[in-house]
Order: structure tokens, then sequence, then C-alpha cells
């Protein structure tokens, strides 16, 4: 019998998901947060969270 093929297990699975309803302007200042950091809008909000998160236990 040959090995498990596809992708590895995740450490950290996001299995679940959110739907949001944004206005035009707050997706194109999440677009422009995301490219500016290179990263996903997925990866830019949840980084927006981890940092609301930190100043609440501040």
């Amino acid at each position: 019998m040959s090995a498990k093929m596809g992708r590895p297990k995740s450490d950290n699975p996001k299995a679940t998901q959110l739907t949001v309803r944004l206005d035009d302007e707050t997706l194109a200042k999440l677009d422009e947060n995301a490219k500016h950091h290179q990263e996903s809008r997925a990866a830019s909000l949840r980084r927006g969270i981890e940092l609301i998160n930190q100043a609440i236990e501040k």
C-alpha cells in the first residue's frame, strides 16, 4: 500500500467560515491593508482581531 496523498494536516485548521457585509469604503481599506502587508483579506482580518484583542488585554 502506498503512502497517503494530499496536503498534510494543519496544526491550526480554520474550519469556521464567516460571512461579512462591508460597504465599498471599508472593503477598499481592507484591500489596501492586505496589499500593504502582502497578505490575504482573511489574514488581514485575523491580524486585526489579534491587535484588538491585545489592546483589550492591556
